[in-house]
C-alpha cells in the first residue's frame, strides 16, 4: 500500500474513531495483587494498521501523531470507565505528539473528571521511542501534567540513548525497564547486573520500577530476586478488551538451596565464558588470544560440564620459549589446562569465594574461577570483579551504618525486608528497645547511656550470620531479621545476657533500690525502675503476607506489648494482627 493510501486509511480511522481499547494488567507481585492497567490502542480487525508499530508509525509520518493519541487516550480514558477497571491506568503519550503545538490542553484532565476518575489514578508514559531533543521544553510539558496531580512515568528505559537524562531530568513517579533487559534475564549476568543498578538507584530516588515483556516462569523468578515488585507481560496477561484482574502466581520449582541475597553471591559478577573442547589444538586457542586482546581465559567444556581451564598468560609463556610454539601448537588443549582450578556454585556468598580463593590450601590467588549451577557451567568470574564488588558494599555498609554500633541502620534494613517479602520467604522480625533508658540518661548522663547502647549491640553481634540480619535503627532502637526457627531462644538469650550486664551501669544506692529517682516525661520527680531489655517479636505467619507500614505498626504493636510482659519478650498473635488490621 502505498503512502497516500496509508494516509487516507489513517484519516478515515481518525474521522471515524475506529480504534480499540485493550489493557494489559500490572501485578505487585510482593503482593500478589493487580496495580494496574497499560491501555494500548488497535487499529481497526483485518486493516493494514489494526497493529499499534504500523498504526503510529503511519500517525508520524503523515504528521497526525498528536490527533491520534488524542483520540486514542479519549477512547481509553473511556472504555477504562465504562469497565469499571481497577487500580491505575497508564497510558503512553510519545514527547514528538506532547511537544507538537496544537496538542490539546487540559483535555485529558476534563475528561477524567467528566467521568468521576481522580488525576492521580492515571499515569503518563512517556516512551523513548519517539527521542524529543528539547529535554527542557518536554520537562516544561510533563511538569504541567504533574501539576494536574497525574502520576509519570518513562516507558522503555534502557531502549535509547537519553534514558538516564531524562530520568533524572524529570523525576517521574515510575520508571519500565526495556523488555531487551527482561528478555532471558535469568541466564543473562550483564541484564541482571542492569536491573540490580535501576532498583539500587530507585530505591534512593523514591521512585516504583516496573518491568514489562515478561514471558517466562524463570525470568519471573529472576526479577523477584532481584527485588522487582511491579511486573507485566504475557506470563501474567495479555492485553484484552477484557483483561484479568486476578494474580495467578506461577509455578516454579524452588532453589535447590536457600538463596542468599542476589548482590552477594557468585552469580554476580559472572560473565559469559569462551568454551571449547579438550581436544582442540593449541595453535587455534592461541589464535583466539590474539584476535581477542581482552580475553584472559578460556574454559574446557564436555556436555556442559567445565572439565579445566587455559589461561592466557600460560599458553603464550609456553609459546615463547625456544621452539615452544613448533612444539606444543598442535597438542591437543587438555595437554595443558589447569583441572586444579576452582569451581564454585552460583549461590555461594562473595565472602566464601573470597576465603577459598585466600585459603591456604592456594599458593597464589587466581585470577579466574569457574561458576556453575548444578554442577554445569554458566560462566567465568574474575577475582578483580570479585575484590571490588566486596570493596563496593562495604563502603555502602559503611556509609549506612549506625556511626556508635557501625551496625547496618535505616536504608540495610529496609533493604533486607523487601528483599524477603519479595522473595517470599518466611522470617522473624524482632524489635528490640531498652525500657526506662530516658531517666537513665538524665542520672548517668548520654556517655554512660551510649555505652549501654553498645553493651545491646554487642550482645546481638554473635548472632549476625546468613541467616540472621542484625541492625541499629537509632537510639535504643535494634532488629533482628531471623530466617532461622530458634529466634524465640535467641531472644530469650539476649536479655539474659543483658540482665547479667545491668549490676555494671548503675552504681550501688541505686541497684539495691532497683530504682532511679528523677523527673518523668511531665516534669515530676518520680521513682523509675532499672533499665530493662525488652523484645517484640513477629512470626512468620505474619511478617510473610505484611506490607512495609503493617510492619513497622505491629513491631510497635509487639514491643509495647514486651514492655508489660515480665520476661520482657512477647510474641505477636495472628488474632491481634487481625483486630489491629482491622
Amino acid at each position: 500500500m502505498s503512502s497516500i493510501d496509508l494516509c487516507n486509511t489513517l484519516n478515515e480511522i481518525i474521522d471515524t474513531q475506529n480504534i480499540n481499547a485493550v489493557f494489559q494488567p500490572i501485578f505487585n507481585i510482593s503482593t500478589n495483587k493487580l496495580h494496574g492497567f497499560e491501555a494500548l490502542s488497535r487499529g481497526p480487525q483485518h486493516s493494514t494498521l489494526h497493529s499499534p508499530a504500523s498504526l503510529f508509525k503511519t500517525a508520524e509520518h503523515c504528521d497526525k501523531l498528536s490527533e491520534l493519541e488524542t483520540l486514542c487516550r479519549g477512547i481509553s480514558i473511556n472504555a477504562f470507565k465504562q469497565r469499571q477497571l481497577p487500580g491505575k491506568l497508564f497510558i503512553n503519550i510519545s514527547p514528538k505528539a506532547l511537544l507538537d503545538p496544537t496538542h490539546p490542553k487540559g483535555a485529558t484532565l476534563k475528561l477524567i473528571k467528566q467521568l468521576g476518575l481522580s488525576p492521580s489514578d492515571v499515569v503518563i508514559e512517556l516512551s523513548e521511542q519517539y527521542p524529543a531533543d528539547d529535554i527542557d521544553l518536554l520537562k516544561s510539558c510533563l511538569n504541567h501534567y504533574r501539576n494536574q496531580g497525574f502520576l509519570t512515568a518513562i516507558d522503555d528505559l534502557g531502549a535509547g540513548y537519553s534514558g538516564l537524562r531524562l530520568w533524572s531530568e524529570l523525576a517521574p513517579d515510575y520508571v519500565k525497564i526495556d523488555r531487551h533487559f527482561i528478555h532471558q534475564i535469568d541466564i543473562t549476568p550483564v541484564k541482571q547486573e542492569f536491573v540490580r543498578s535501576i532498583v539500587d538507584l530507585c530505591q534512593s530516588l523514591t521512585c516504583k520500577v516496573i518491568a514489562e515483556g515478561i514471558e517466562t516462569k524463570e525470568e519471573l523468578t529472576m526479577l523477584s530476586q532481584l527485588g522487582i515488585s511491579y511486573c507485566q507481560g504475557y506470563l501474567l496477561g495479555r492485553p484484552e478488551t477484557q483483561p484479568i484482574q486476578e494474580y495467578y502466581q506461577p509455578q516454579v520449582s524452588p532453589p535447590s538451596a536457600p538463596r542468599i541475597r542476589y548482590c552477594e553471591t557468585a552469580e554476580s559478577i559472572c560473565h559469559s565464558a569462551i568454551t571449547t573442547t579438550a581436544t582442540t589444538q593449541l595453535k587455534q586457542l592461541s589464535q583466539k588470544f590474539t584476535d581477542q586482546p581482552a580475553l584472559q581465559a578460556i574454559v574446557i567444556v564436555e556436555d556442559g560440564v567445565a572439565q579445566g581451564i587455559i589461561n592466557r598468560t600460560t599458553l603464550l609463556e609456553l609459546f615463547s620459549t625456544p621452539y615452544g610454539r613448533a612444539l606444543h601448537e598442535n597438542h591437543p588443549a587438555s595437554a595443558v589446562m589447569d583441572t586444579h582450578v576452582l569451581q564454585i556454585d552460583a549461590n555461594r556468598p562473595l565472602s566464601e569465594v573470597s576465603q577459598l580463593l585466600t585459603s591456604e590450601d592456594a599458593n597464589t590467588v587466581a585470577q579466574q574461577f569457574i561458576i556453575t549451577r548444578n554442577q554445569k557451567l554458566i560462566g567465568i568470574g574474575h577475582t578483580k570483579d570479585l575484590l571490588q564488588r566486596i570493596t563496593e558494599h562495604r563502603i555502602k555498609m559503611a556509609r549506612h551504618a549506625n556511626p556508635l554500633t557501625n551496625l547496618p541502620g535505616n536504608v540495610p534494613i529496609q533493604e533486607e525486608l523487601k528483599l524477603l517479602r519479595t522473595q517470599r520467604k518466611p522470617f522473624y522480625l524482632a524489635y528490640l528497645d531498652l525500657c526506662h533508658f530516658k531517666p537513665y540518661n538524665d542520672i548517668y548522663g548520654f556517655c554512660r547511656g551510649d555505652e549501654v547502647i553498645q553493651v545491646v549491640a554487642k550482645l546481638l553481634m554473635p548472632y549476625q550470620s546468613d541467616r540472621c540480619f542484625v541492625g541499629h535503627i537509632g537510639g535504643d532502637d535494634f532488629v533482628m531479621i531471623c530466617t532461622c526457627e530458634n529466634t524465640i531462644e535467641h531472644s530469650k538469650h539476649i536479655i539474659e545476657k543483658f540482665n547479667q550486664h545491668k549490676s555494671e551501669f548503675y552504681r550501688d544506692e541505686h541497684l539495691q533500690s532497683q530504682s532511679i529517682f528523677t523527673e518523668d516525661r511531665n516534669g515530676q520527680l518520680q521513682h523509675h525502675p532499672l533499665i530493662s531489655l525488652c523484645i517484640g517479636v513477629l512470626p512468620p505467619s505474619i511478617t510473610t503476607n505484611a506490607t512495609e507500614h503493617q510492619l513497622s505498626t505491629l513491631s510497635a504493636q509487639a514491643k509495647k506489648q514486651a514492655k508489660l510482659a515480665v520476661s520482657g519478650l512477647y510474641l505477636l498473635s495472628e488474632q491481634i494482627m487481625e483486630l489491629h488490621v482491622a
